[in-house]
């Protein structure tokens, strides 16, 4: 599996959410929904970002240990 098709898949899966969050939200009390679905939006484009400064670093290891073995 390419490192793509890696980061869409674990991108994609944040992105749902899970069922239980989803459930969740929905037996909260309806004045309270949209705090907690805005909430639940925050943590995933945190866990987003996390994803993608974990993914740049690594590469970024990765370039750098390839050019070391050049060397």
């Amino acid at each position: 599996m390419s490192i793509s098709a890696n980061f869409n898949a674990a991108a994609n899966s944040i992105t749902q959410g899970s069922a239980s969050s989803n459930a969740m939200i929905n037996a909260a009390p309806p004045d309270q929904q949209p705090f907690l679905r805005a909430q639940e939006q925050m943590q995933r484009e945190a866990r987003l970002t996390d994803l993608v400064s974990t993914l740049m670093k690594k590469l970024d290891e990765m370039q750098s240990k390839i050019t070391g073995n050049i060397r």
